[in-house]
């Protein structure tokens, strides 16, 4: 990948142009009309993540910010990870060229992000062998994914442990929607990118698309780490078919990648997946879904390595009775897991181990009167290592009327110990921790949504998080070796996530966003953590995000971004940053787009990880490309 020439990338797309004939643009949504919602359809965009069905934006009643896939397009991300930078709610720093660190209120770092979980189309992709998202490991075409539901604040009740601080909900799009086919290819100094789709209908019923995404990205350049070889290349393709036939959808969908982290020979990633899910709908006021999916993934990294298989299976049913809409489900996972470890002494023991987990949960929100509605929701998951959690959760909103929602919120999330938590050891110097217990957090929110003009939407949440049973790394009793993993540390922290967007004219909007975090924490009384709080992760105090996007002339349409994040103050610190990101389309008909993009536009390079080991610093980058329906 690394030899092959700009050009190939440049011209695939053309060649691809005159091998097919163009029968139809594409019917998803393009970036070329992103200005065409107004901000009322916006607030009405249908989404789920809140309460596991449908709703619209503008009547959720948790801190919910969406990126739509034509946000997404037109920003020039190129990657889930760079996609996110679009929520004002999340923090993203990068690492090194393949790792990310993806956070929300707090605890962000390598090692620290781990209160998280994220999902593709409803398939977890947070690993419970270590805590944390890899997000190397998912790199589907920017293309495929209609919207992005970022929640910050817990989600327990009805996401389960480890939706601590907040919940990413990816979906991509209905077969349905990408009927056609679509090539994209984007050359740069420091990377490069590929993407093919098509898609066919299959009878009157049915559509399938399948795709190739393959990239290649050069290192990055020293940060506060070492000088590493962190060149990162690889592909990822997969299909996804969808069956409609009355009230019954049938989805079915599958990934394979292979990815090469160039550390040393044969090291990389490899995984494949695949997932169904059927949705009766009985009545307008009942539906059910049930899914089941496999996924596997296997990592080698310098000498160590570990595979993940996880089979999950669930059913939900959402049925409205009276004033009460209730949602019932079940589910039931099972995950094998492996660590070697050839690179050092530490391992886990068993070195493989079959883990099972259960749960079921209900919510219902009930209307009090025609604008009150109070949601009461409880989740018990049981799992074979770590015993049985109870995750409640109660809301209240008030909508006076269609422009405007207050609502405030009291949640109970946990993050369950991982096999490293427990099981990892190194006699005699570090010895297995059986009795870690999960990191607890109390939760309280309160928040505005609404539209003050015809012209702007503005959302403002506040909260307050109780945290307990953080993770420490204390000595034996008498001080000494071998040192065990426990629960030292507690504390709070607060702050206040604000975000609006503004149609200044028919071809102008602005979006602006900011999120601001305070913790305390410490050590409860007679406790030690030799890993000086490090569990805590390292946060800035503030970041502020500033978007444009407009329709410069016919076919022309600028999007540009610009962010602000307060320093890291850990030792080393690094101080904080601002940063510009902008991209420049041009339609040269219905069915050719050519544009260019840059990341980091204002320095040449800037530290966003503090971690000492892996942290490399972001560089600016330049591409151009193209992208091709037909």
């Amino acid at each position: 990948m690394a030899n092959i020439p700009y050009a190939a990338f440049l011209l695939a797309p053309a060649i691809a142009l005159s091998a097919a004939p163009a029968t139809a643009a594409e019917e998803a949504e393009t970036a070329q009309d992103l200005l065409e919602l107004s901000i009322e359809e916006l607030a009405r965009i249908p989404v789920q993540s809140a309460s596991k069905q449908d709703e619209p934006l503008s009547a959720a009643p948790t801190a919910l910010y969406v990126i739509t896939g034509r946000e997404i397009e037109a920003s020039g991300a190129l990657s889930i990870a760079e996609a996110l930078r679009l929520a004002p709610n999340l923090q993203v720093q990068q690492v090194d060229a393949r790792q990310y660190a993806v956070t929300a209120r707090g605890f962000n770092g390598i090692e620290s992000a781990n209160k998280l979980l994220v999902l593709i189309d409803g398939r977890t992709i947070y690993s419970p062998l270590a805590s944390t998202v890899f997000w190397e490991l998912h790199n589907l075409p920017v293309e495929d994914i209609r919207q992005i539901e970022a929640i910050s604040g817990p989600g327990g009740t009805l996401y389960g442990p480890n939706a601590v601080n907040g919940v990413v909900s990816i979906v991509t799009r209905d077969a349905h929607d990408t009927l056609g086919g679509l090539v994209r290819a984007t050359a740069g100094e420091q990377e490069q990118t590929a993407a093919v789709r098509y898609g066919t209908p299959i009878g009157t019923e049915g559509a399938a698309r399948f795709y190739l995404h393959v990239f290649n990205r050069d290192g990055l350049p020293r940060g506060m780490a070492p000088d590493l070889d962190d060149r990162f290349q690889g592909w990822q393709g997969g299909f996804r078919a969808d069956f409609a036939r009355g009230a019954d959808h049938l989805t079915l969908q599958g990934d394979l990648f292979d990815t090469d982290s160039n550390a040393l020979p044969g090291d990389g990633d490899r995984g494949h997946n695949l997932l169904a899910r059927w949705t009766r709908a009985f009545a307008a006021d009942s539906t059910l879904r049930v899914q089941a999916y496999y996924d596997w993934v296997e990592r080698d990294f310098l000498l160590t390595h570990d595979s993940l298989q996880t089979f999950d299976v669930e059913a939900q049913l959402n049925q409205r009775i009276g004033g009460h809409d209730l949602v019932v489900g079940a589910g039931l996972r099972t995950t094998r897991d492996e660590f070697i470890n050839n690179l050092n002494e530490f391992e886990l023991d068993p070195v493989r181990k079959r883990l099972w987990v259960m749960n079921a949960f209900v919510q219902d929100r009930v209307a009090l009167t025609s604008d009150l509605s109070l949601v009461l929701g409880i989740k018990a998951e049981q799992t074979s290592f770590t015993g049985i959690e109870l995750l409640p959760n109660v809301r209240v909103a008030w909508q006076p009327d269609e422009r405007t929602l207050l609502w405030g919120a009291i949640s109970r999330a946990v993050r369950t110990p991982s096999r490293i938590d427990r099981q990892l050891a190194n006699l005699p110097f570090l010895a297995p921790a059986p009795d870690f217990v999960s990191e607890k957090l109390v939760a309280f929110e309160a928040g505005y949504r609404g539209q003050p003009t015809e012209r702007t939407s503005l959302s403002v949440s506040v909260f307050f998080n109780i945290y307990d049973d953080l993770r420490s790394a204390e000595p034996a009793p008498d001080g000494g070796l071998p040192i065990r993993l426990s629960n030292g540390w507690k504390g709070h922290s607060y702050g206040v996530e604000a975000w609006s967007s503004t149609q200044l004219t028919a071809w102008w909007r602005v979006n602006l966003g900011l999120a601001t975090l305070w913790k305390d924490f410490e050590l409860k009384p007679g406790r030690i953590d030799l890993a000086a709080g490090g569990s805590l992760g390292h946060d800035p105090e503030y970041q502020l995000l500033a978007r444009t996007q407009m329709d410069v002339a016919q076919g022309l349409r600028l999007d540009a971004g610009l962010r602000r994040v307060g320093e890291l103050e850990a030792t080393p610190g690094i101080g904080g940053y601002v940063e510009a990101d902008a991209r420049l389309g041009y339609r040269v008909s219905e069915d050719l787009e050519l544009f260019v993009a840059g990341r980091n536009l204002l320095h040449r390079d800037h530290a966003e990880s503090d971690d000492v080991q892996r942290g490399q610093a972001a560089e600016r980058s330049l591409l151009a490309g193209t992208r091709v329906t037909f």
